[in-house]
C-alpha cells in the first residue's frame, strides 16, 4: 500500500504505472474530456477524484459495486456498454483487469471490444490492461484488438505497450479507434 493524495492506494507496479503515468498523461490532454473506466474495485474508489476535471464514468457488472463507484456509474457488462451510453460519447476508455477476469472468451472479448468502439468517438483512446498468464490469457486476443483498433505509441513509453514487472504478467496496450 502507498499513501497518495490523501488515500491509501495499491502499490503494485502496474497500479502505480496506471495512476502515476497513464492517468496524468490523459489529464493533461485537453482532447480527453469524457472518460469511461470499466471495472470497479475497492482500490479504485478514489478514481473520480484522481480524474478530477474530466467527465469520469465507471461501469461494473456487479450491482454491489455501485456503493463504491461514485455517482457517475452504471451497472452493466463490458459487453453491453452500447446499451448504457450514447454512441461516440467517450474520448478515453480504460479497460484494466476485465479481459481474462470475467470477459474470458474470444466471443465475449469481441462483444466487449465492439461495445467499446460503439461508445468511443472517432480516434478515441483505448487503454487495456490484462494478465498474460495461463488461466487469464484469451486465445487470439491480438487479432481481436487489431480488427477494431489501431495500435499507437503511448508517448510516455514510446511504444504501443508497456509491461510492468509483476509476477502475474500484467501488460498495458494502447489503441486508438479506427
Amino acid at each position: 500500500m502507498r499513501w497518495k493524495n490523501g488515500r491509501w492506494r495499491l502499490a503494485t507496479t502496474d497500479r502505480v504505472f496506471l495512476e502515476d503515468v497513464i492517468v496524468p498523461f490523459f489529464l493533461a490532454d485537453d482532447d480527453v474530456r469524457h472518460v469511461l473506466d470499466i471495472g470497479v474495485a475497492w482500490y479504485t474508489r478514489s478514481y473520480p477524484r484522481l480524474f478530477k476535471g474530466k467527465d469520469y464514468w465507471t461501469v461494473d457488472i456487479d450491482p454491489e459495486k455501485q456503493r463504491i463507484a461514485g455517482q457517475n456509474h452504471r451497472t452493466v457488462s463490458a459487453t453491453q456498454l452500447d446499451s448504457a451510453f450514447d454512441p461516440e460519447t467517450f474520448d478515453l476508455v480504460v479497460c484494466n483487469g476485465v479481459i481474462g477476469w470475467g470477459v474470458n472468451t474470444p466471443p465475449a472479448v469481441t462483444q466487449a471490444l465492439d461495445a467499446c468502439a460503439a461508445v468511443m468517438r472517432p480516434d478515441a483512446w483505448l487503454v487495456v490492461g490484462w494478465n498474460d498468464v495461463e488461466g487469464h490469457r484469451v486465445p487470439g486476443l491480438e487479432a481481436l484488438f487489431d480488427a477494431r483498433f489501431r495500435r499507437v505509441d503511448f508517448p510516455p513509453v514510446g511504444a504501443d505497450h508497456f509491461i510492468p514487472e509483476t509476477p502475474y504478467g500484467h501488460r498495458f496496450e494502447f489503441f486508438r479507434k479506427r
